[in-house]
């Protein structure tokens, strides 16, 4: 942390300044108190000993009156700076403790990194992660594409970390499966998962995870639960016919679970890593039950107070439905 410091000060720089000039300096806390301290060894105020210490650091130099000045601004210049950096620096370690914690092939590091940005060393990045310099916008880009982060967050600190979407169940089946499983420019999808919160309501949300560590967090309106509002009834056929059709030909690419509450509300946050939260759970076969009579009918397979009961009222919602009844799925 930084406090404020105001210096009145008369500087002597090899020639006497015509009136005092007052600026603001922002200090670290320690810089404050060893300050505070020699004041106290000096017998004088904390503006005098902070002003004979800076003009202390002038004697002896050779140069003109505005090398001095120029000196002097750098020296500003870099503790003005020092709050960027900071806050990039922390944001790039904050990234790689977040992709460290996925179930990744590839451990991102440092070098990985530098690696990834065609760099023939490390020291480029390590002084990044230290932040001792900041990185160009193109650098940042490369960045919040490595670590698959909000490139606004990152560069203007703007936003979430991480990149969440809204994504509506539509009346074609076949062209919702279709957009769950399309991946973006860079990574195809690895796997869909179906996380419901495990509450009363059983908020949806769905989680693209391309490859490695990178994810993308898909914002639904559906409550997989019997407590549904207006609307509440089609958006939930609407996600067991595409459950159903997702699960005839494409088995291998989804994922369900049953979420911690806590768990839910950081995917929605979407303040860390979707891939890292979501790599804790083994696969739940909800998705694949909430369709099949066989399956749902049976008192041993319950997955939440009120399952059977809601997979049946689900049932007669779509068999008594003019468009979704005449839905078919080979």
């Amino acid at each position: 942390m930084v406090i404020l410091f105001v210096l009145n000060s008369i500087f002597y720089l090899g020639f006497k300044m015509s009136k005092n000039v007052q600026f603001n300096l922002r200090i670290p806390t320690e810089l404050k108190a060893l300050i505070s301290d020699a004041s106290k060894v000096s017998g004088r105020s904390i503006n005098a000993e902070a002003q004979y210490r800076l003009e202390k650091s002038f004697e002896g130099q050779e140069g003109s009156y505005i090398e001095a000045i120029d000196d002097l601004k750098s020296f500003f210049d870099a503790h003005l700076r020092s709050d960027r950096l900071n806050l990039l620096s922390g944001k790039l370690n904050f990234l790689l403790s977040e992709a460290k914690a996925t179930d990744s092939f590839h451990t991102p590091s440092i070098s990985r990194v530098a690696e990834a940005l065609g760099y023939n060393s490390v020291g480029v990045t390590e002084d990044w992660f230290e932040g001792r310099k900041e990185p160009s916008f193109n650098e940042l880009e490369k960045l919040a594409t490595y670590f698959g982060c909000q490139k606004n967050w990152l560069v203007h600190d703007e936003g979430r970390p991480f990149a969440k979407e809204t994504f509506e169940f539509g009346y074609d089946i076949e062209e919702n499966a279709r957009s769950l499983l399309k991946g973006n420019n860079e990574d195809e999808v690895k796997l869909v998962w179906f996380a419901r919160n495990n509450t009363e309501n059983g908020e949806l949300v769905i989680i693209k995870h391309y490859d490695s560590w990178h994810g993308l967090i898909l914002d639904s309106r559906v409550h997989v639960s019997d407590k549904v509002g207006i609307g509440g009834s089609e958006d939930r056929a609407l996600l067991s016919l595409t459950l159903k059709y997702l699960c005839k030909y494409h088995i291998s690419k989804i994922r369900g679970a049953i979420v911690s509450e806590p768990d839910f509300n950081e995917l929605i946050w979407a303040k860390q890593n979707p891939i890292k939260v979501i790599d804790k759970y083994r696969h739940n076969s909800w998705i694949e039950d909430i369709w099949d009579r066989s399956m749902y009918s049976k008192k041993a397979n319950s997955y939440w107070k009120g399952w059977s009961e809601m997979c049946m009222s689900n049932e007669l919602y779509i068999s008594g439905h003019e468009i979704l009844s005449k839905i078919s799925i080979k």
